[in-house]
């Protein structure tokens, strides 16, 4: 290989061996770093020397490719074999999710026609295009035009995941993460190799971990040759990883051994774990009691009746003992039922909070309460519907409280129109920056259904009140859930909001006003009675702050205990008897009511780790360290992940975040890579505990808010659109031109143009026609430049466009004037536009030589607009 490396090769020496077919694919693994699951390999090309049987590395030959135009050749038949290899790999256990990593050259870019070549490989291997990975280097994308990015948004559009290579080496990285529409990265071997070593570089090196994991792409890091190396990228959460530690580029024999044999590399192995906690639980091993030796105790006659007396005080103190821990598992029991209950209920109801608050913010739900336009409102509670579970119906009410709008229309349509302006439902939330959750009451229905209503108030930019949107959820569904706990755990619940109104009950009461004080969430005790019983019922309360109220759930105490084994005791039967003697040695040897205890507490523990796994709320039981002790099945299916494989693996390495994660009840938001390469966001809420043996723990209960985020993004993007013309608004517009005006930038022009004589157009014609003519202009517009480009309409008649012009491109002048002559074409054959006579004025500059900011570009360019405006009519 050495020999190899160091000769020469000819373009014709190349060009025989692709044509002989003496190209071999090797492939590198790229490994997830938590599971040490392999899914993805990197497909290398080699050239075989048929002389000697030695492999030629990449070094030797590409640049002669690159010169002689044969790399396009090479590269297409690097695709072609190796998905085929990947298509038949994926066919195995341990392959199912494997992705193929292919790297692209500057002329693959040349071929406009490269995303159909990618199309016809994967499909005639069977390869499907979401597991092709495209690589492109910095070097690559120095060199890219705008025919370029178009090629690569053709390849993301059919669904090949675009990542960045040898991410910040270059100083126009994050450029690229603008212009190309990106689904990874690849941090560089040059950063990876500082992590675990100290000093600034790490730190250098870890801030660009954690930037590109906040990025909500797939995050892989290459040249890991150093067990430090893994550490770190756990700790900080970095998902995917490739290097010599793992494994070195392979032939296609080797890697197919790696996947049937499901062989994990010893560097991503975690250690075993001795002790694996039960949730929240005493091991029952470690309450297994010691044996003890048989004592025969030697004693004189004359001391026999003290020594039964002894026996007599010792088995009381011991039922006494038995009584206290059977009462503390019971009532940790009941806090744990409470707890988890409130959660669930809670989360729910502050996740319908939270996406009230952000529809009641959108900007086309204010207009459709402010136009009054039924389609309009209908669609957008369409919008609101879709966006939440478990909504009976959603509604939209003028300032005033009169119904505009109810989904669905079916439930009660006469009331559209009415005045509710009284109603608690809704008018409190003009008090309130978000959501309002009101008090229960009864739907005008047949059954009198019992509901709640989480209302937001619609207001204008100044903050006046618009209107209001409600979405009113049925109690059936939390009555439901009080009801399976019962059936489940023979426990009472009760859900109480903060008027005192019953909203569950596991008994079957609704809309009843409690006066229970123990809702309030103060402790209530009694003369003789400890806190958390009273009258000879167990019971525990919890905070639900999304109501502002409480949840109880209370137990019988002779159910919540067992009664501890009943009938006599079988030292006091002794004593009865008057075996005195017989008795003290059965007691030495043998305690069966010790026994039986730690049977209830082995009880105990199932019945706490069957509420882990039945609660539908993803949770994490960690220690300390971080390090996850238990996990529910919700969790381990956000994670794509078998559950008994979470123990022993850090809380980090799936949770990236860039915040500190919180501590007792505190939330972080962070970002989830499943291990079938979903991105998902998810809110994670942290509560310290404290386990059986005293050691502090942390209770981790993860919300996916996924769909609560695009729904955001979407109401964002929407936002930012002109509605007639569909091209982007003013505030696009700003947004383009900070962007065009950032430093190291490429030369931007902008372009204003106007239509001349649009006015007899509306005046003649009517607006009808006047809309027509725009949105051909639009059209034109959007049509003629770059996808990467901004098109906007900011006035009636007036455009503005960013144009990114190439190094090598003409003027902004020539820019403008083109554009100029594509709308003037089309306004001359638009029946409309013709009919009148309507021409167009251009003015542009170029940003950042002839203005500064953006106002001042925007003004120069009106100026010149007008001047040629001025110039046309003489």
């Amino acid at each position: 290989m050495a020999s190899s490396a160091a000769q020469t090769i000819s373009a014709e020496q190349v060009a025989r061996a692709l044509a002989q077919g003496d190209v071999v694919v090797h492939y590198q693994p790229c490994y997830d770093l938590r599971t040490g699951e392999m899914v993805a390999v990197e497909a290398l090309a080699r050239l075989r020397n048929r002389d000697t049987g030695e492999l030629i590395p990449p070094s030797v030959f590409l640049d002669v490719l690159e010169e002689s135009g044969l790399i396009v050749h090479l590269d297409e038949m690097v695709l072609a074999a190796a998905a085929d290899q990947v298509a038949r790999w994926r066919e195995l256990p341990a392959g199912r999710r494997l992705c193929l990593a292919v790297n692209l050259s500057p002329a693959d870019l040349d071929d406009p026609l490269l995303p159909t070549r990618f199309r016809d490989a994967t499909e005639s291997a069977g390869l499907p295009l979401d597991a092709v990975i495209v690589e492109l280097t910095e070097t690559l994308l120095s060199r890219t035009g705008q025919g370029h990015e178009q090629v690569l948004a053709d390849l993301s559009a059919l669904g090949c995941n675009v990542t960045l290579d040898d991410f910040g080496t270059g100083n126009a990285s994050f450029d690229y993460l603008r212009r190309f529409d990106v689904q990874g990265v690849k941090i560089d071997r040059s950063f990876v190799q500082f992590l675990g070593g100290g000093g600034p570089h790490e730190r250098m090196s870890e801030s660009l971990v954690r930037f590109c994991l906040s990025l909500g792409v797939h995050v892989v890091a290459e040249g890991i040759e150093r067990p430090r190396h893994i550490t770190a990228l756990r700790r900080l959460g970095c998902p995917f990883g490739q290097g010599f530690l793992m494994s070195r580029p392979l032939d296609a024999e080797a890697v197919e051994t790696l996947l049937r044999d499901e062989v994990v590399p010893p560097a991503l192995a975690y250690a075993a774990d001795p002790v694996v906690l039960p949730a929240l639980a005493t091991d029952p091993e470690a309450t297994r009691a010691p044996a003890r030796e048989s004592v025969v105790p030697r004693v004189l006659a004359g001391l026999v009746s003290l020594v039964l007396v002894l026996v007599a005080v010792l088995a009381l103190e011991g039922r006494a003992d038995t009584d206290a821990s059977l009462t503390g598992a019971a009532e940790n029991r009941l806090a744990a039922i409470d707890t988890l209950a409130a959660r669930g209920v809670d989360s729910r109801l502050a996740a319908l909070r939270d996406v009230v608050t952000t529809f009641s913010r959108s900007q086309s739900v204010r207009r459709a309460v402010v136009t009054r336009d039924r389609e309009r409102m209908v669609l957008a509670l369409e919008t609101l519907t879709s966006s939440t579970t478990g909504a009976f119906n959603t509604s939209l009410y003028d300032a005033s409280g009169t119904m505009l709008e109810l989904s669905p229309p079916q439930s009660h349509p006469d009331v559209i129109g009415r005045n509710f302006s009284f109603r608690e439902w809704y008018r409190p939330a003009g008090r309130s920056a978000s959501a309002y959750v009101s008090q229960a009451y009864q739907l005008m229905t047949a059954d009198k259904t019992w509901a709640i209503a989480v209302a937001a108030a619609i207001r204008d930019r100044d903050g006046t009140i618009r209107g209001y949107v409600v979405a009113t959820v049925a109690l059936s569904g939390i009555q439901a859930e009080m009801k399976a706990l019962f059936r489940q755990y023979g426990v009472s619940v009760k859900v109480a909001d903060r008027h005192g109104t019953t909203l569950a009950d596991s008994s079957g009461r609704v809309g009843t006003p409690s006066d229970d004080p123990r809702l309030t969430g103060h402790v209530v005790t009694t003369d003789g009675e400890a806190e958390g019983e009273r009258d000879g019922r167990l019971w525990a309360v919890a905070e639900v702050s999304s109501i502002g109220g409480w949840l109880l759930v209370e137990q019988d105490r002779d159910a919540a205990v067992g009664n501890g084994g009943g009938g006599n005791d079988p030292v006091m039967t002794g004593l009865l008897l008057g075996t005195g003697f017989v008795v003290v040695l059965l007691w030495l040897g043998t305690d069966r009511r010790r026994r039986r205890l730690k049977a209830d507490l082995r009880r105990s523990n199932a019945w706490l780790t069957s509420i882990l796994g039945a609660t539908p709320t993803p949770v994490l039981v960690s220690d300390a360290d971080d390090k996850v002790r238990r996990a529910n099945p919700a969790a381990a299916a956000l994670l794509g992940v078998p559950v008994d494989s979470l123990p022993g693996q850090s809380v980090s390495s799936w949770l990236s975040t860039r915040d500190h994660p919180a501590s007792d009840g505190g939330a972080f938001t962070a970002t989830v890579v499943t291990r079938a390469g979903d991105v998902r966001l998810v809110e994670a809420r942290v509560r310290e505990l404290t386990g059986p043996k005293g050691e502090p723990m942390r209770l981790h209960s993860l919300i996916d808010v996924t769909p609560h985020r695009q729904e955001q993004d979407r109401l964002r993007a929407q936002s930012r659109i002109d509605p007639l013309t569909g091209v982007a608004n003013r505030i696009a517009l700003q947004e383009a031109l900070a962007a065009a005006l950032a430093p190291g930038r490429p030369p931007f022009a902008l372009v204003m143009m106007d239509l001349d004589g649009f006015k007899s157009v509306n005046d003649e014609l009517g607006h009808a026609a006047g809309d027509s003519v725009l949105c051909a202009v639009a059209d034109v517009l959007a049509a003629a430049v770059q996808p990467a480009d901004t098109v906007a309409r900011v006035g009636g008649d007036e455009f503005v466009l960013v144009v990114r012009l190439d190094t090598t491109a003409h003027s902004h002048l020539v820019v403008a004037e083109r554009l100029r002559a594509r709308v003037q074409d089309a306004l001359d054959a638009h029946p409309f536009a013709l009919q009148v006579g309507v021409g167009v004025s251009v003015g542009s500059v170029l940003v950042g030589a002839d203005g500064t900011g953006a106002d001042e570009l925007l003004r120069l360019a009106d100026v010149r607009m007008y001047d040629a405006k001025r110039r046309r009519r003489r």
